[in-house]
């Protein structure tokens, strides 16, 4: 942890957002999802999409912050747009379930299909199931 914080300290991002990590899972301390928000913000705002996808998740999980699906949506399309699979991913998840946006199979298809073209295994197994059940996929 001395060398993350160090680097961290520098503003290396990557170490921002792995410290975010730790705390995120509780490796080597204990298990804080807001100081693991903390870190995550610092690494986000100097555009890191994995920050940013993990922000999107404490924020759809209210985790270390309140449970808020539209903010969560946010970050998500911060990191989407800088082609995070996981992130597009989550996306479509987000509409399937109709968190943060209205419920709609297709944008969800069209999200998974972006995660898959990325090489997001999950997003190709949504896609098939989409598929099964009539959703067109573009």
């Amino acid at each position: 942890m001395d060398w993350y914080l160090k680097a961290a300290d520098q503003g290396y991002a990557l170490s921002q957002y792995s410290i975010g990590c730790l705390y995120r899972n509780g490796e080597g301390v204990p298990q804080d999802y807001a100081l693991a928000m903390e870190w995550f913000l610092k690494a986000a705002n100097q555009g890191d999409s994995f920050a940013q996808n993990n922000i999107g998740l404490l924020c759809n999980h209210g985790r270390g912050v309140p449970l808020d699906y539209a903010q969560a949506m946010d970050w998500f399309l911060k990191a989407a747009k800088q082609g995070n699979d996981v992130a597009q991913f989550n996306i479509g998840l987000c509409y399937i379930n109709g968190q943060g946006v209205p419920q709609d199979y297709t944008k969800a298809a069209w999200w998974f299909s972006k995660a898959a073209h990325r090489g997001h295994d999950y997003a190709k197994i949504v896609l098939e199931a989409l598929q099964g059940i009539g959703v067109v996929v573009n």
